[in-house]
């Protein structure tokens, strides 16, 4: 009965969106134990890290598998095939850690057979910081602003009514004064959802790419030769920055719909340079209105070794707590408005971070 019911085409096309989410999800598993409390701080461009979109941090990054439009260019590649309308636009605004900015902005358009294409930046604002030198500790009255970028370019198609892929190309752009690193990483992602189930899944490898590495003038010291004579000529040299590699991670994502409107999440997050989570959310939705919350937890690869209980507990205890969210959306003639807001509690030192964010579907 199930053949009966397609065509051939529609069944060559699953085939090959099976065969796809096949090859990604072998690729996520095996890489799947890369991760470990052991590999903490090994990776740099943290930048890539901090969550986008006001319902991917109200959910704490659990609808990998139902996420669309322009919060899928962060989460996962292939939800942008799922875009409702032709084109969406949206900017947003973020208080993060120690009082950092970040300031994003996206756009998806929908070109029928062509596929989805995406292109989104976000940067980071530090504000002002003193420069300080190694003779003036306190400052030299001088101050500077680190610039961060990152560059998103997406397409995405749906090969079925229920299963999408998609690919993102990032360009990483890190400057500290006059020292600068590029990157360039990738991501991808699969998102499926049964026929005879209320259930969708969702798998996104996100940030493979090379190492980066700093390199500028503010690397260059003088020196004076050890053992010299009085009036012997400073020579100057470039310190050689350590290269770092990009923090991969692979998302896992289930959602079962129980009722119209009611979407529970689970989604297991791998970090290749971290500790890994688990990450469990709810939404509901009703004429416009979604709220929604979530929660995640560590999964710990790895054995305590010579820690002591404190330092272990320190070591794998979740930085951020329960996350809120809720919006709401206006037509406005042809257009529709969507106006968001969501809040994700941090456990220790810092303020909690929080999402002001607008949309225009079109």
């Amino acid at each position: 009965m199930f053949i009966k019911n397609y065509s051939g085409e529609t069944i060559m096309r699953n085939s090959s969106c099976i065969k796809i989410i096949c090859l990604v999800a072998a690729l996520a598993f095996s890489g799947l134990f890369a991760g470990a409390i052991r590999s903490q701080g090994s990776a740099g461009a943290s930048q890539l890290l901090i969550p986008v979109g006001a319902q991917n941090l109200a959910l704490g990054g659990a609808n990998v598998s139902l996420v669309n439009g322009v919060s899928a260019l962060y989460l996962n590649p292939a939800g942008t095939s799922s875009l409702e309308g032709s084109g969406q636009v949206t900017v947003s605004d973020m208080t993060y850690l120690a009082g950092i900015g970040i300031t994003y902005a996206g756009l998806v358009t929908n070109l029928g057979s062509l596929g989805s294409f995406g292109v989104s930046v976000k940067t980071l604002d530090f504000g002002d910081i003193p420069v300080t030198t190694a003779t003036e500790t306190e400052g030299t009255g001088a101050f500077f602003s680190p610039n961060f970028l990152t560059l998103t370019t997406n397409y995405s198609r749906q090969f079925s009514d229920n299963a999408s892929f998609g690919v993102n190309l990032k360009l990483i752009s890190e400057q500290i004064m006059s020292t600068t690193a590029k990157g360039i990483a990738t991501d991808l992602g699969v998102q499926y959802a049964f026929n005879d189930l209320p259930v969708s899944v969702g798998v996104a490898l996100k940030n493979l790419g090379g190492r980066m590495t700093y390199n500028g003038s503010d690397l260059e010291q003088n020196q004076v030769p050890a053992g010299s004579e009085s009036g012997t000529i400073i020579e100057r040299f470039r310190i050689h920055a350590q290269s770092f590699e990009l923090p991969a991670l692979l998302d896992i994502g289930l959602t079962y719909q129980p009722i119209a409107g009611l979407e529970l999440m689970g989604a297991f997050t791998n970090n290749s340079a971290s500790t890994n989570t688990l990450n469990f959310a709810g939404k509901y939705s009703l004429k416009g209105i979604w709220v929604g919350g979530g929660m995640s937890t560590a999964s710990i690869i790895g054995d305590q070794g010579e820690n002591t209980d404190a330092q272990w507990d320190d070591m794998t205890k979740s930085l951020y707590g329960a996350s809120v969210g809720a919006g709401v959306s206006v037509p406005l003639g042809e257009l529709k408005l969507d106006i968001s807001y969501s809040l994700r509690t941090v456990n220790n030192y810092f303020e909690n971070n929080n999402i002001l964010e607008m949309t225009i579907g079109f």
